[in-house]
């Protein structure tokens, strides 16, 4: 008895850890700057050590192995990549989501709990979000852009959250009806406010197939009508007060609508309350039948729309314009592509050029500059993350990217149980999503996806490891947690040093600290030659900036300081130009090429300049 209660509450810590790293992915994530990645690897590879010593591995955890071999081909690819740095912090992201998959294999048989405690957390992220509209305060930044993206700092990050929400709010409702709908009519509210096209697209494609899969079409659709019906007359009113929906509003006009927009939330929650008290009664004979073929007929309606508008919406969508799409309701229309189009063509002439290996991991921010097109286009990922492997891990790591699709999604719209079904739902939601966006570069999305396709691939049994591979695997968890922090000390003492300048001695102090957890990062190089530069010993700057550009030869930033170094401040235009030109070929769109243009006029001029 003793044993079985020992082993009930191992079972719950692991459950606890595994909702405490998501908890910290959604709440804490940091964006896309990876500042909760060595926390997060640190809690999960403890928590993997522990799992593996003690209880082995559970069957079904070999289908991580492909997502654990596209983080190795991106360690690998540090070798030839265009942005070493960021391929490292790359490769640490991707291993610490196949750890959190491996993870979730140990949590396989205990779905219903971590669905109701993901349901709470995606529950409490959903008010934190509507909060920060009715607080100003609490969110500042929409002064600027309206748009709806706080704690993940995406708009279409927070609105893939909702579209895994949601299906985990309708299976809530059948044992608990109130907190379900009231959790679908916080995140219908939600996901209309961030104005992500692909988000509501992808909440309609859920919520079929959860509502035609899972059994109990007709108790889902009630439920969802209890909650999109209010939810609809709060997003009428929120869309008349310019201080919740429209940007560039002054905080007195996002306080006082924001207060408003709080009280009819509050009245719409309680209307929501009140429908899901009413009886659901059984559906009419023939009902099913009759939304089915009212179902086929919008189909046929909607095929014809866009085989009539096809030639238009794809000469919108394929358009190369700059302009981005506005930020308002008028979005919802508009079928243009907001530049991805463009950036996916650059991401295939990036994969043309290396199509074995890529770019490296996470350097499509190099390849956007040295293919786009205006100086206004800028991008650090071409937005379509099987199009980012491909261009920068090649065919290897794309090939790997399809491997772990495949197996963690087969069979997820086949199953018939309704918690594994409203779970499942989020991979579908994640690999349509990440087909026209950056999901991949967000904890806050990859970490609770990655944990749930680990639960659903596993199974509750055990297999013992031997003393050999345990022992691989320690050393293995170790290293990654060494690579995490080794970067992101590289990058807290770098900002460090830049903010030091004004004490240059303290500054290089700093600089070099940085370099010793970092090698591969130019910013503490540079940050030493302004350093070296403000005291004089021009000779030692210019040292380091040619250094910084050894470092990282494909690093536009780091040819133009010293290309500007040598014009301005040692006037030797003929030692600029080479190192101005190639800086133009790096970025050929970049305002600053005026440099070159001044070191080619003083070049000719015949002027003897060093």
């Amino acid at each position: 008895m003793r044993a079985v209660r020992d082993r009930y509450a191992f079972a719950n810590a692991t459950l606890f850890v595994a909702l405490a790293v998501a908890a910290g992915a959604l709440f804490f994530g940091g964006g896309t700057t990876g500042s909760a990645l060595p926390w997060l690897t640190l809690t999960v590879g403890g928590a993997l050590v522990v799992l593996v010593l003690l209880e082995g591995l559970p069957v079904g955890a070999w289908k991580v192995v492909p997502l654990a071999l596209l983080g190795v081909w991106a360690a690998i690819s540090i070798a030839w990549s265009v942005e070493p740095d960021r391929t490292w912090t790359y490769a640490n992201r991707t291993l610490l989501y196949a750890a959190v998959a491996l993870f979730g294999t140990y949590l396989a048989g205990r779905e219903r709990k971590v669905a109701a405690a993901l349901a709470l957390l995606l529950g409490a992220l959903c008010v934190w979000a509507l909060a920060g509209k009715v607080f100003a305060g609490l969110y500042p930044d929409y002064a600027r852009v309206a748009r709806l993206r706080s704690p993940v700092g995406y708009w279409n990050g927070l609105a893939l959250l909702g579209d895994i929400a949601l299906p985990l709010a309708l299976w809530m409702a059948r044992s608990r009806r109130l907190f379900g709908t009231a959790l679908a009519f916080g995140w219908i509210v939600a996901l209309a406010l961030t104005y992500s096209r692909a988000g509501v697209a992808i909440a309609l494609v859920v919520l079929l197939l959860y509502a035609s899969l899972g059994g109990g079409w007709w108790y889902s659709t009630t439920t969802l009508a209890a909650a999109a019906i209010p939810a609809g007359l709060v997003l009428a009113v929120a869309f008349f007060l310019p201080g919740v929906t429209s940007d560039g509003q002054s905080g007195h006009v996002r306080s006082d609508d924001g207060l408003i927009f709080g009280v009819v939330l509050i009245v719409g929650l309680l209307a929501t309350a009140a429908l899901s008290r009413v009886r659901v009664p059984d559906p009419p004979p023939g009902l099913r039948r009759a939304a089915m073929l009212s179902a086929g007929l919008i189909a046929v309606v909607v095929i014809g729309v866009a085989a009539t508008h096809a030639s238009g919406w794809w000469s919108s969508f394929t358009s190369t314009q700059v302009a981005e799409v506005g930020n308002g309701g008028g979005r919802f229309g508009d079928t243009s592509s907001n530049n991805r189009y463009a950036w996916w063509t650059q991401a295939w002439h990036a994969f043309e050029a290396h199509p074995l290996g890529g770019t490296g991991a996470g350097t499509f921010a190099v390849t956007n500059l040295r293919y786009r097109t205006s100086y206004l286009d800028q991008a650090v990922e071409p937005h379509d993350v099987p199009v980012q492997f491909l261009s920068e891990t090649g065919i290897v790591g794309a090939a790997l990217v399809l491997l772990t699709v495949l197996f963690f999604h087969v069979g997820i719209v086949a199953r018939r149980d309704g918690v594994k079904l409203a779970l499942g739902l989020a991979l579908p939601a994640f690999a349509l999503h990440a087909l026209v966006d950056i999901d991949w570069d967000f904890v806050a999305l990859c970490v609770p996806v990655h944990l749930i396709a680990g639960m659903l691939a596993g199974k509750p049994e055990r297999r013992r490891v031997s003393g050999s591979a345990a022992l691989a695997g320690v050393g293995a968890a170790v290293l990654l947690v060494l690579s995490t922090f080794s970067v992101w000390l590289g990058d807290r003492y770098a900002g460090r040093a830049s903010e030091a300048l004004g004490t240059p001695a303290h500054a290089v102090s700093l600089a070099r600290t940085a370099r010793s957890f970092d090698p591969l990062t130019v910013d503490p190089i540079l940050t030493e030659a302004v350093a070296a530069w403000s005291g004089g010993a021009l000779d030692t700057a210019r040292g380091y900036y040619l250094e910084a550009v050894r470092v990282q030869p494909h690093d536009a930033d780091a040819w133009y300081q010293l290309g500007w170094f040598d014009l301005h401040v040692r006037n030797c235009a003929r030692a600029a130009l080479p190192e101005l030109d190639r800086f133009t070929a790096l970025d050929p769109q970049n305002r600053k090429n005026v440099e070159y243009d001044a070191a080619l006029k003083l070049v000719n001029s015949g002027t003897p300049r060093c």
